[in-house]
């Protein structure tokens, strides 16, 4: 049901509702956690946060980019995945194509990030906040809130930044020193742009995401499905014309290994805790009965083993949570298509294989689509404040669990995000409340 003008108050209430969350949902909570959380397991999104104030990241992105690069500008580069994934050492995962970044930043095999890469990363950082803040507030648009005045649009925008850099997936990224901190710019980048009416502009940036991700290419699909032509078309030939040209540059060889890498990857997948979705789930259960080969807690450069309880364990969650996110059509105003989009997004993220933390940053500006979209649906938005405060948040107590029945906790943001996409699914079988509704209960 459409919404008409919303009172002030409502307004008003909305706003509070991200003061709230900032003050009490990250900050306070934040502090809390870092007294009470055990020894061993300590550590909270707050010192994330003042990692990137102080520009201090690492080169989780860089270091294998940079490698790559020298590689390929060596006489082995007609393999590059041979030296820098199924050889020993850090891990090269992108597509040949993210090489044309790494060229950019001029990305060496360095001990430290460069300050073009840092500086990058705070760019990102800058476009996640700006699109995010231009996200909710188009979104208070379209369902007929009043803006109120200038001192209190200006406070919605300053408690967005903020959260933003209280944000655990999106500040991890920026510590890891890791080029997700661009996919998420580019996909609330691109989020604006679809609320803004911009479909083309919004596919060339989700083209731009695949570059980096192929997984999101998932969206491509989505919206030939959805008759979103501009949209698809626009991911299509952006997709069509990188690629080609990097098929051209580095050769089919490297893309052919790259196959290699994604099915290795899908058949392998990750046991160890920040690897947030059904695989990491299931290998984290399996460490039980096998802790040496199902790494649980200690990140290392070797896979887990094959197993085929969890590879098809895996294949038929994907399935799952894939199958409803392309099929069911949402056929409403902009609203509901954003909510559409939103869900196909997150969908994509959840069913791969290998999910880490930092991957969920995308979630952020889909937070704000959902939280607004609800507001009125007050069990809804209650369901959406748990999953963001607990995907917000770095909650390493939960390894106290490793070594128990209980590890399925270590995938708290997993359950997180599963809460946020059934309040999706909700919001579109339901929509917003209608103006009668909306006006009774502010």
């Amino acid at each position: 049901m459409k919404s008409g003008i919303i009172t002030s108050k409502a307004s008003v209430q909305l706003t509070l509702a991200l003061g709230v969350a900032l003050l009490v949902g990250s900050l306070l909570l934040g502090v809390l956690l870092g007294i009470v959380q055990p020894h061993g397991h300590n550590g909270t999104v707050l010192d994330t946060s003042r990692a990137v104030l102080g520009a201090q990241s690492m080169i989780d992105s860089w270091l294998p980019m940079g490698k790559a690069l020298e590689v390929w500008r060596s006489p082995a580069g007609h393999d590059i995945y041979a030296k820098v994934f199924f050889a020993p050492g850090d891990a090269y995962q992108y597509p040949p194509a993210a090489l044309f970044f790494a060229m950019m930043l001029n990305a060496k095999p360095a001990p430290v990030p460069t300050p073009l890469e840092t500086f990058t990363l705070f760019a990102a950082l800058a476009i996640v906040a700006l699109s995010t803040a231009y996200v909710f507030e188009r979104m208070m648009a379209l369902r007929g809130f009043e803006p109120g005045p200038l001192w209190q649009r200006a406070l919605r925008w300053i408690c967005v930044a903020v959260l933003t850099m209280t944000f655990y997936p999106v500040v991890r990224a920026f510590e890891l020193g890791q080029a997700q901190l661009w996919i998420d710019a580019l996909f609330a980048a691109a989020l604006a742009a679809w609320l803004a009416r911009r479909p083309a502009l919004s596919g060339v940036l989700v083209g731009g995401i695949c570059l980096l991700k192929p997984q999101l290419s998932l969206l491509l699909i989505w919206g030939l499905i959805r008759k979103q032509w501009s949209f698809a078309g626009a991911i299509a030939a952006f997709c069509a014309v990188t690629f080609g040209i990097s098929l051209i540059y580095f050769g089919l060889q490297n893309h052919l290994s790259y196959l290699k890498v994604l099915s290795v990857l899908s058949q392998h997948g990750e046991s160890v805790y920040p690897n947030q979705s059904v695989n990491g789930l299931l290998g984290r259960l399996m460490s039980l009965h096998d802790p040496e080969s199902f790494n649980n807690l200690k990140w290392r450069e070797s896979l887990p083993p094959y197993h085929p309880l969890i590879y098809w364990g895996t294949m038929i969650s994907s399935i799952l949570i894939l199958l409803p996110a392309l099929l069911w059509r949402s056929e409403g105003d902009l609203i509901q298509r954003t909510l559409d989009l939103c869900t196909m997004a997150l969908s994509a993220t959840m069913a791969s294989p290998i999910a880490w933390n930092h991957h969920y940053g995308i979630v952020f500006p889909i937070f704000a689509v959902a939280l607004v979209s609800a507001w009125g649906r007050w069990v809804t938005v209650a369901l959406l404040a748990a999953s963001y405060v607990v995907a917000s948040h770095f909650l390493p107590f939960t390894g106290e669990f490793a070594r128990s029945k209980l590890n399925f906790i270590q995938s708290y943001l997993f359950f997180a995000m599963l809460v946020l996409l059934a309040a999706l699914y909700h919001l579109r079988a339901h929509g917003p409340f209608g103006r009668a509704q909306a006006l009774s209960n502010s």
